[in-house]
């Protein structure tokens, strides 16, 4: 008991040597494994998260629960709240795979045996919230923490510092919503509720000071800030000491106060403080330690001192593509891309330290263009889920040993990079780490002799590497969409302007260059309208919205490209339903008649395309599919682009997939039997064999060739949020009754589970296959994600519906020049500019639908 009240008021280390004496007496007098003993380790544990000393406090949970699994059983609610604190330091540790399961199933057990009115259960929910805070999803924030004050309301325990950090918990919900007024209401009333409990000195007080702190300075009363700060810091200070972490989070906070104020010196002063503490006590690659550097780095900038902060936002980088590696390799998909949408701040910051501050530093430059290449498409990287697929193509169980070897002892280096302990123990937990790093980077090296693979996946990502794998005559285009960000401003929510689009222009042996191209709005609005007019043959203006695109998007960087052939373009936002090849340049051409393009998700996807890759199988065509008809229930009519062109190959969006009669494309067999002549020895599926059964045990072709009805449903007429299930092609039975008719739609998120490893070329000869939904840094959600995901080297699609003869014509022209020896991007634009020469054809409706992603090369090339 006294233990717990030392732990409840911040005594941390008193509570530890108490429970240290009990730990050691309880041993001797009962014994190692008996439920007492297990009872006492469990306590100690809880006070070790505080201390903090993750790595004690895991292995004394660890050592608790078996004891008390055999004793109690793993149903038993003792054993329950045990496991949900070991959940709560995983969540603390930012392992969030190991934390959930745990903390459900404690509240499964708990609310089963006991039911949910209780404080146990409102202590699991809280760290569920904490859980979801983490991962940026505030909904999911607020419904908890409703859930467990309304439980703590109907056990009238209200008077409690349960009841209290319940409030502080929905006053930060409301912070981060922006809703001030609503915060401080909270936080008062937390506050209020904690010196009734504890007196004006409780520890529990010192988080609700300093989150009114915050209030007070987003509101820019800096005197009332700085006055709840330095209450805060005394009660810390005197309960925890000068080097505790808690100590570091009132000193940050301190330091953004002091630089809003204009005393750059003594905030510089306080956070580097801040940071010396966090190192210690949290670890290099901690959380708290990213907000330190980054805040530092931010005050240099305003400053004007570009070199520290440079230096500073560099560190901050670093640190932050160790947690990106770190939490990108765990969770869901939906939880990848909240975290990773919570660090485009930081890359926000990065860009607008260069073309904002620095434009003509090269080193701001650089790093810029680095943090790019490594932070584009990373979640698509993720859920490729490419050490699962190496580990599947490595036959030498020797190799499958060291796989399995370096899994875990990157897993052991993780825990102990993101793990904080006692100060007095960093350079024993510093000699670790390098141990386990020397470790990694032999099994590595050991690896990469024998897996090309495997070297393709652990290869790192620099700006050299990158620069390297261009060709000469080539430039990479490296778009993004960020909010420019005001190092001068006084607060966050004042820092960031509306979102702009960049670039960087990345060749072999020169600097990257980087600009800013202006409002993000006003391209976009220059997108749709360029858009709509390539969707229309008939539209005259085609040219002129071209122009309009190209002025905005490429005359801004046609400086650079001097010399240059081939574009290689990682587009952006909507820029990703681009066809770069019809913009006009300022001499009224196309841009197809002065380049080669190619579309990659990011740069980096260049250093994947120069390991070697196995050979694939004969090549396989899909084409002229028996959709079926339907049974009594009405359906649309055949859809056509005008009253005398033939049928699309598309469906249209905003309709219910279940209504759509997929009309027959006659075509795609005059088409499959022109390819087949090229490649004899290509494996053909028509009509009924053209099934969704046939193409899931298809194995790795040479080429896959796909001829039917593409769709995308942009509006919500289907029961999913994801839009992988929301994309797909159309083959036999599609149009077969309802109860049936999943067996003849192939989706994107099915499509994205195909063998496709060795498979040189996917062509899509479908309308809309390039299109889905977009997601800024991580491209187009849709059968383009699914294709690269089943690990397709290059892929062909379409950006909007085009005739079926139109569609024909295109890919016999485009084998052909591949057979000839052409490029897979060559070939295809060859076959535009055949098009093009055509005066009936040259509107780009007719030749830009096509466009070519990933590798380039010939079919025929080294592989």
């Amino acid at each position: 008991m006294r233990a717990a009240r030392l732990d409840e008021e911040g005594r941390f280390d008193a509570a530890r040597s108490l429970l240290e004496e009990a730990l050691r007496i309880t041993e001797v007098e009962r014994g190692p494994g008996d439920l007492q003993t297990a009872a006492v380790a469990a306590q100690l544990a809880s006070v070790y998260r505080l201390l903090p000393d993750d790595a004690k406090s895991e292995a004394l949970f660890l050592r608790a629960l078996p004891i008390m699994d055999g004793s109690l059983g793993k149903d038993h609610p003792l054993t329950a709240v045990v496991r949900s604190r070991l959940g709560q330091l995983y969540q603390t540790m930012g392992q969030r795979a190991k934390a959930e399961p745990m903390l459900q199933q404690s509240l499964d057990i708990i609310e089963k045996s006991l039911g949910t009115d209780n404080r146990w259960y409102v202590n699991v929910l809280v760290t569920l919230a904490n859980l979801n805070n983490d991962a940026g999803d505030l909904t999911a924030v607020e419904e908890i923490v409703r859930r467990a004050m309304s439980i703590e309301e109907r056990i009238d325990d209200t008077e409690s510092t349960v009841y209290a950090g319940l409030l502080n918990n929905l006053g930060e919900f409301y912070r981060q919503r922006l809703d001030y007024t609503h915060s401080e209401e909270q936080y008062k009333r937390s506050l209020a509720i904690g010196e009734r409990v504890l007196g004006e000195n409780g520890y529990f007080i010192a988080t609700a000071l300093q989150n009114l702190g915050i209030i007070a300075r987003e509101r820019k009363d800096y005197a009332a800030a700085e006055a709840y700060y330095g209450r805060a810091l005394s009660i810390r200070q005197r309960i925890v000491g000068a080097n505790h972490p808690d100590v570091a989070q009132v000193l940050n906070n301190l330091a953004t106060v002091y630089r809003a104020k204009g005393d750059v010196q003594r905030s510089l002063e306080t956070h580097l403080r801040a940071l010396s503490i966090w190192e210690h006590a949290a670890g290099p690659y901690q959380q708290a330690t990213l907000l330190s550097v980054g805040n530092i780095a931010r005050t240099y900038a305003a400053a004007g001192d570009i070199a520290n902060a440079v230096a500073y936002q560099r560190r901050t980088d670093e640190i932050l593509e160790k947690h990106l590696a770190l939490n990108v390799a765990v969770g869901s998909e939906r939880q990848k891309l909240l975290f990773v949408n919570g660090a485009s701040e930081r890359t926000d910051r990065t860009i607008s330290l260069h073309l904002l501050e620095a434009p003509a530093d090269p080193d701001a430059s650089a790093l810029a263009a680095l943090v790019l290449l490594q932070r584009k498409g990373r979640v698509l990287d993720a859920m490729a889920d490419t050490f699962v697929g190496v580990r599947q193509r490595v036959a030498d169980i020797g190799d499958r040993t060291l796989l399995d070897q370096l899994r875990d002892t990157t897993a052991l280096l993780a825990r102990l990079a993101l793990t904080s302990t006692d100060p007095s123990r960093v350079e024993q937990r510093q000699r670790a780490m390098k141990d386990l790093e020397a470790r990694k980077e032999r099994l590595e090296a050991s690896l990469s002799e024998h897996s090309a693979a495997f070297r393709s996946e652990v290869r790192p990502v620099t700006l050299e590497a990158v620069e390297a794998a261009i060709p000469g005559d080539a430039a990479l285009l490296e778009f993004a969409i960020f909010r420019p960000f005001d190092p001068k401003a006084e607060r966050n929510a004042e820092a960031y302007g509306a979102p702009h689009y960049a670039v960087y222009v990345v060749r072999r042996q020169q600097a990257p260059i980087g600009f800013d191209l202006g409002p993000a709005s006003d391209i976009d609005t220059a997108v749709d309208e360029f858009r709509k007019a390539l969707r229309d043959p008939r539209r005259a203006d085609v040219t002129e919205r071209a122009s309009a695109l190209d002025e905005r998007v490429m005359r801004p960087l046609r400086s650079s490209l001097g010399g240059v052939v081939r574009l290689i373009i990682s587009p952006d936002g909507d820029l990703n339903l681009v066809p770069f090849d019809a913009l006009v340049n300022e001499s009224g051409r196309y841009l197809i008649e002065r380049y080669a393009m190619s579309y990659v998700s990011s740069g980096r996807d260049l250093l994947r395309m120069q390991m070697p890759r196995p050979a694939g199988t004969p090549p396989v065509i899909f084409a002229d599919p028996l959709f079926g008809e339907p049974g009594t229930t009405s359906v649309p009519p055949r859809r056509q682009t005008t009253a005398t062109q033939p049928a699309q190959r598309s469906v249209t969006s905003g309709e219910k997939l279940s209504t759509v009669y997929f009309t027959p494309l006659a075509a795609t067999a005059e088409e499959a039997n022109a390819i087949k002549a090229l490649y004899p020895d290509a494996v053909l599926f028509t009509g009924s064999r053209a099934s969704k059964a046939t193409l899931q045990q298809v194995e790795a072709p040479r080429m896959l060739h796909i001829a039917s009805h593409g769709f995308f449903l942009q509006d919500a007429h289907v029961n999913t949020e994801n839009p992988l299930l929301r994309a797909g092609l159309a083959l036999a039975g599609a149009n077969l009754p309802r109860e049936t008719h999943e067996s003849g739609i192939l989706t994107a998120l099915e499509a994205s589970s195909l063998n496709l490893w060795g498979t040189q070329l996917v062509t899509l000869s479908a309308c809309d296959t390039g299109i889905g939904e977009i997601r800024n840094g991580e491209g187009v959600y849709g059968l383009r994600r699914a294709f690269v995901l089943a690990g397709a080297e290059a892929l062909v699609m379409s950006l909007w519906p085009v005739s079926d003869s139109i569609a024909r014509e295109t890919m016999v022209t485009y084998y052909t020049g591949l057979r000839a020896g052409l490029g897979r991007g060559d070939a295809l634009r060859q076959a535009k500019l055949a098009l093009l020469k055509r005066k009936v054809r040259q509107h780009p409706f007719y030749w830009a639908s096509f466009i070519q992603s990933g590798e380039w090369t010939s079919l025929d090339a080294p592989r």
